[in-house]
């Protein structure tokens, strides 16, 4: 990232806090009439301090929140930006309390007997709420994948870390020394319920539904596990131009917002897809950016993707998965080789062969459906995959960590 893209990056930062300070007061307004008394009962609160660019981070914890809020127990938004709780808002029902303050959020916490506070992410404001003794803490995180972030030394800040399942609990064991294992919980993957009992979109007549849901391109060499920067447009304008395939394209939220090669190539792929949708009405062509991913991932017929969250959902969701890669990671070794494609040989491919190997093998896994190592991995990551399994246990670790009584 150059001097002059730090600097942009700051002043957009500065500018959207600016934003949020000033439609504060409207915004608080708003939920005043939807915000608990301080006289009731709030078993749980969800903590959030970043702006609407990360909301996605929260917004795929909304229903198993909802969920545990039907059990019988009091659930709470904490937000700290106004644009953020604005968009939730839109969202959820759930009740939002919208203050900068922790002075007035502690007293909140206090008055309501707040037993467990919840974190999606690891931001730093979080640390400035981890200084409340009494309730639970909790790290949730909001995907499972193999990046670095996902052994992060920051979860020994929390009392507990609810992961999916026992290959999350091995990364965890084995990349943070010293880390106790009776802080982590397993509870599955409570996001994949409602998508799993959806009926997926039907492609075109005749076309292979490929979803290709590259991640963002990382804040550093550590997290830089995106194909966005390399073979990505090529890899999109080889499968637009095979009559094979229609096309879904789902880029990473944060896509562009750390690199101007990211942002230039995220053009160039729009660009693509509106011209062969254009041309071609009936191809199913589109640009994905809003919506639950996972009920992307239902209505494929394969995921192509990189190292992230992605990857795991398609293997939750019983959906063939090829997986472009520049690092080596367990999850790998455990696919078929042809499901696990590196970087390198993928641009090979493209510019020696025009991606013919690459999209035969697409079309062929698709075909096939999953692989048998594939879905020998779904309970090493998940758990058990019943449906409905993963919302209940996390309402019944939520209240099993936090003590919380069960009002219902």
């Amino acid at each position: 990232m150059s001097i002059f893209e730090v600097v942009l990056r700051q002043s957009q930062l500065m500018s959207r806090k600016i934003h949020a300070v000033a439609v504060e007061k409207r915004v608080a307004r708003t939920l005043r009439n939807n915000l608990p008394g301080p006289s009731e009962t709030v078993d749980f609160v969800v903590f959030f301090a970043e702006g609407p660019a990360q909301s996605y981070q929260l917004e795929q914890w909304l229903a198993p929140f909802e969920a545990l809020q039907r059990s019988g127990h009091g659930v709470c938004l904490v937000l700290m930006n106004a644009l953020t709780a604005e968009l939730v808002t839109r969202r959820t029902g759930l009740p939002v309390l919208l203050s900068r303050s922790m002075e007035r959020i502690e007293t909140a916490l206090a008055s309501w007997g707040t037993s467990g506070i919840f974190y999606v992410n690891n931001s730093q404001a979080n640390f400035t709420m981890l200084r409340i003794s009494g309730p639970a803490h909790v790290h949730l995180s909001h995907g499972e994948s193999e990046k670095s972030s996902m052994v992060s030394n920051q979860l020994k800040a929390y009392d507990f870390a609810f992961i999916a399942g026992r290959a999350a609990r091995t990364r965890i064991l084995e990349g943070i020394p010293r880390f106790d294992p009776a802080k982590l919980v397993e509870i599955g993957r409570p996001q994949l319920d409602i998508p799993a009992a959806c009926s997926p979109v039907h492609p075109p007549a005749g076309r292979t539904n490929v979803l290709y849901a590259p991640t963002w391109e990382g804040d550093g060499k550590s997290m830089a596990y995106s194909s966005i920067t390399t073979v990505a447009a090529r890899l999109v304008e080889a499968m637009l131009a095979d009559g094979r395939f229609s096309v879904v394209f789902r880029p990473h939220p944060k896509t562009g917002t750390w690199s101007a090669t990211a942002r230039r190539e995220l053009a160039r792929i729009e660009k693509a897809i509106e011209a062969a949708a254009a041309r071609d009405k009936d191809a199913g062509h589109r640009v994905e950016v809003a919506g639950d991913s996972s009920l992307s991932i239902m209505g494929s017929d394969i995921v192509v993707c990189d190292i992230s969250a992605m990857a795991m959902d398609a293997i939750g969701l019983d959906r063939p998965l090829m997986l472009l890669h520049s690092t080596d990671t367990p999850m790998i070794r455990e696919l078929d080789p042809e499901q696990a494609l590196s970087l390198d040989e993928a641009a090979e491919d493209l510019l020696e062969g025009n991606g013919r190997d690459t999209l035969d093998t697409v079309a062929r896994m698709a075909a096939d459906g999953p692989s048998a190592r594939q879905r020998s991995l779904r309970d090493e990551v998940f758990g058990d995959p019943a449906l409905g399994r993963p919302t209940e246990r996390f309402i019944a670790a939520a209240i099993a960590v936090t003590g919380a009584d069960i009002q219902a």
